[in-house]
């Protein structure tokens, strides 16, 4: 326990809104179904607090399909909030069809497409659809996330080897008839692989 230093006491903290799992909402909901007590023993009757968890499990019972289906799966119990898949995407699913199209595109000419190429494009086809620049900046974690929602890479060719001739089978027989008669000619026994 640590000591405190000239007797000072942290003041407890007042956290007043406090939100609770759908386990627990489902609980709350099912008491009251079979109970005419309150649920918190300690609140007074006709106090603000009794009066605010009232309209807490007020609203509650309006979402009570919801809670109970989030509560019966144990994925979703211990949450406290719930938010839809897709629910916080900034552009639509139009939008960002026409931000992959136009990626597709530009790969199947040939050409690669850069980080800022695609942040100055989707910028522009946001604009396209009136989607408010406030609320879409096409910024790094939005390109990162998109790239993985379409299994797409923003790498660039690293390889620098030699692109083989056409006549490259040509080219290896003439070469290994070379080195047959060079054996040959010097009378070499052993032939070491210049790996």
């Amino acid at each position: 326990m640590r000591v405190s230093v000239n007797d000072k006491i942290r003041k407890p903290q007042r956290h007043k809104c406090v939100s609770e799992t759908f386990a627990f909402r489902a609980a709350v909901l099912a008491f009251y179904d079979t109970h005419t007590d309150t649920f918190w023993p300690g609140i007074e009757l006709r106090s603000k607090a009794y009066t605010t968890k009232k309209r807490v499990i007020l609203r509650w019972k309006t979402e009570r399909s919801h809670i109970e289906s989030m509560a019966a799966s144990s994925k979703t119990a211990n949450q406290k909030r719930f938010r839809r898949t897709g629910a916080a995407k900034p552009l639509s699913d139009d939008a960002e069809q026409d931000i992959l199209d136009w990626v597709v595109a530009l790969r199947s000419h040939g050409m690669p497409v850069s980080g800022k190429m695609l942040h100055l494009e989707a910028l522009d086809i946001a604009q396209m659809y009136d989607a408010p620049h406030i609320a879409f900046a096409a910024s790094p974690s939005w390109i990162a996330s998109f790239l993985a929602r379409h299994s797409l890479f923003l790498r660039t060719r690293t390889r620098q080897g030699q692109v083989s001739p056409l006549d490259s089978t040509k080219v290896a027989q003439e070469f290994a008839a070379t080195v047959r008669r060079r054996v040959v000619e010097e009378d070499i026994t052993t032939v070491y692989n210049a790996d």
